[in-house]
């Protein structure tokens, strides 16, 4: 079981913290009490003017019971309390109802996209203070939520209060994401992501996400890929800290995928070896202002071994798959003819092979594609050897 997440992602302890927090930039600091402060002794010229200000007291203590009653506190208590019970319960609208934007929409704000696989830890009202404009008051909700693997994250509401509407003001927020894909899939809710921004702009009710629960096993996530969400603030399941970014997972090759990228590397080869026209092949033989050098009659390319590769993960790439890294350079031979001042030789050479500059793209369907995305010609034979 995880403890709970704090608010404050740079705090080096992990509790919930209930501390002040600074309030809305319209908020006036608490009018002070007058608790302990003696009575002032009043005389009055007559009667009259005695009960008039007796009525007067009466009616100042009635607006200042009005106004710090406790109705004011379990009111914005109560709508925080509805709001995530509606989410946790599925219903969209409900919860939004409590917002101050009930109509809000969006790409994940649909049933299919919660997972109610959570629980309400705690409400309770942290502050409360007057606002700048005469007759609102703003409260501080700090509430608590828990996944069912015990991750915790804690978070204050704003709730506004005014003409009898009680409203949370921060419940819904954006957060840009940048998915490796060009889909986002959420809980199982895919949407296209814009392939010339490579970004998309996302808001997610309380509860529990799963980016890509579909991945094929070819893939991984390079960290946990379920998040527990309240207002802006994310924290993976089993995290130690919130965060207010969204960490959307970034993929990462499996040994099942690395296993696939090198058998599509190796028919990848084998038929540049039979078409060394193609861009994206790496045979070729270099300039050489000494000397020609042609392919012997009926000579092709014979891979003698392959390169090790790897792909790396931070080298993704949308549209473009995983950059390869070589390892270990493979080999190629051929027998050619080698023409020099004049006089002509046929021997076998042999040709570093790299795969540096190509990409594989490993799709949902858990196949492989080799490929120079760009079409630019990769780096070929720059050290033809003589063998033979």
């Amino acid at each position: 079981m995880s403890g709970a997440a704090s608010p404050d992602r740079w705090g080096d302890e992990h509790a919930i913290d209930l501390g002040a927090v600074d309030a809305p930039a319209d908020e006036a600091p608490p009018v002070p009490t007058t608790i302990g402060v003696p009575r002032r002794r009043f005389r009055f010229p007559n009667a009259a003017m005695a009960l008039a200000a007796v009525l007067f007291l009466v009616a100042a203590g009635a607006i200042a019971v009005a106004k710090w009653s406790p109705f004011g506190k379990r009111d914005a208590e109560g709508v925080v309390t509805a709001f995530l019970e509606a989410a946790q319960a599925g219903d969209i609208r409900g919860a939004l109802a409590f917002t101050d934007q009930p109509h809000a929409t969006g790409d994940f704000l649909v049933d299919e996209a919660l997972d109610t696989r959570w629980s309400i830890v705690e409400v309770g009202q942290v502050a409360s203070a007057p606002s700048a404009r005469e007759g609102r008051y703003v409260s501080q909700v700090y509430a608590e939520i828990e996944a069912f693997d015990g991750t915790r994250i804690g978070f204050r509401y704003f709730v506004g209060i005014e003409d009898g509407e009680v409203r949370i003001e921060n419940a819904l927020s954006g957060s840009e994401a940048y998915p490796a894909f060009d889909h986002l899939d959420v809980n199982g809710v895919t949407v296209p992501v814009d392939e010339a921004l490579g970004i998309t702009n996302i808001v997610l009710l309380p509860g529990i996400y799963e980016f890509y629960p579909e991945l094929p096993s070819t893939m991984e996530l390079e960290t946990e890929g379920v998040l527990l969400t309240l207002g802006n603030r994310f924290i993976p399941l089993g995290g130690d800290y919130a965060d207010e970014w969204l960490p959307i997972p970034w993929p990462t090759v499996s040994a099942e995928g690395a296993a696939l990228i090198d058998r599509a590397l190796r028919a990848h080869l084998d038929a540049c070896a039979l078409d060394t026209e193609r861009a994206d092949c790496p045979f070729a033989f270099p300039e050489d202002d000494a000397r020609t050098i042609a392919p012997a009659p009926g000579a092709v390319w014979e891979i003698t071994a392959y390169p090790t590769v790897r792909a790396q993960w931070w080298g993704y790439e949308l549209l473009q798959g995983f950059t390869l890294v070589t390892t270990v350079p493979g080999e190629a031979r051929m027998a050619v003819v080698v023409t020099e001042d004049g006089e002509s030789r046929e021997t076998v050479v042999s040709c570093p092979v790299w795969a540096d500059g190509l990409y594989a793209d490993l799709d949902f369907d858990g196949g492989a594609v080799i490929r120079r995305p760009d079409g630019t010609t990769l780096e070929r034979c720059s050290s033809l050897v003589e063998v033979g």
